[in-house]
């Protein structure tokens, strides 16, 4: 018989690998970019750059097919944390590109990181099809909504700080960019599991419109989430931007879990597995990210072809 539970954690993890694959093309993309001609038609730049295309398709096709199954099976409030296995691919593939070999400090990153998904995973925080009845709770989409708001007001607060101040730039333009990830994770199980039910038959005023919510609010923030990505990348440096964009992914789900499902732990130290593992997850990412900051180093000075002689070493 198959394990969901183990089956969705397995998806979240490949899905984290194929979005920061994604996210390490796209970098290199906008490295080759030189600064001064970074303002006037950005984006179209990127998407003429083949790299930067095929890092969309692994961030949107592979990566989002892939956490959408993982959040019928175990839910967001894992995913975040069992993402952050991708951060570790950015660091390999930074070595890769830079034709270096990983320090010992770098190496005891990649044990933390592996340590902390560890801790995630056997905290055991499930949101499974049953939670959903709360959909038809008015008081659960009052909570969902409070969150949102919440969220809505950080994400603009910060990408506009980020973009008017010049002392801390990077760290609010990377925060900018993390939390409208955050707000999808929290509306994609729902969006899920009301698209099932209606499917099924089983809908009521109420669902069809929070499913209408939903959708609109997954699409939106993803899209825009990865435009705001862009534009930290533009402006910062990847070993700031990845570790700092993981402090509201990772908090969030907490918040999901214990403030709007209002779940109990199932295990008596859930809670403190949960903590021990975020924390850790966030100190691997910021000895990580030393390495992933010199992919600077490889932008409008390398050839085009470089990456993949490199890459297929």
């Amino acid at each position: 018989m198959v394990n969901f539970f183990i089956l969705g954690i397995i998806l979240a993890l490949i899905g984290g690998i194929a979005n920061n694959s994604g996210a390490l093309l796209q970098k290199y993309a906008i490295n080759k970019i030189p600064i001064p001609e970074r303002e006037k038609g950005f984006y179209k730049k990127l998407f003429k750059n083949p790299y930067w295309v095929i890092g969309l398709i692994l961030i949107i096709g592979a990566s989002g097919a892939l956490i959408s199954l993982a959040q019928v099976y175990i839910g967001g409030a894992l995913i975040p944390g069992l993402m952050a296995v991708g951060m570790i691919v950015l660091t390999i593939g930074a070595v890769k590109l830079l034709g270096e070999k990983l320090k010992p400090l770098e190496y005891f990153g990649i044990l933390l990181m592996i340590v902390g998904i560890v801790l995630i995973g056997l905290s055991a925080l499930e949101i499974t099809d049953e939670d959903m009845v709360n959909l038809t709770d008015p008081k659960f989409v009052i909570r969902l909504a409070i969150y949102s708001v919440v969220f809505l007001i950080l994400w603009i607060t910060s990408r506009q700080l980020g973009k008017r101040l010049e002392k801390g730039k990077t760290v609010f333009l990377a925060l900018g960019a993390s939390f409208p990830f955050a707000l999808a994770n929290a509306w994609m199980q729902p969006c899920i599991f009301l698209l099932r039910d209606f499917f099924k038959g089983n809908f009521t005023a109420l669902s069809i419109i929070l499913f209408i919510v939903s959708i609109i609010i997954v699409a939106v923030v993803n899209i825009l989430g990865i435009a705001h990505l862009q534009d930290a990348f533009k402006h910062g440096d990847a070993s700031k931007i990845y570790p700092i964009g993981q402090i509201p992914q990772q908090i969030a789900p907490i918040l999901l879990y214990y403030g709007i499902y209002l779940k109990n732990s199932p295990l008596t130290y859930s809670i403190y597995i949960l903590l021990a593992g975020i924390l850790i997850i966030l100190v691997a990412g910021f000895l990580l990210g030393r390495k992933q900051g010199q992919l600077e180093l490889i932008g409008a000075e390398s050839e085009p072809d470089q990456i993949t002689d490199k890459l297929s070493e």
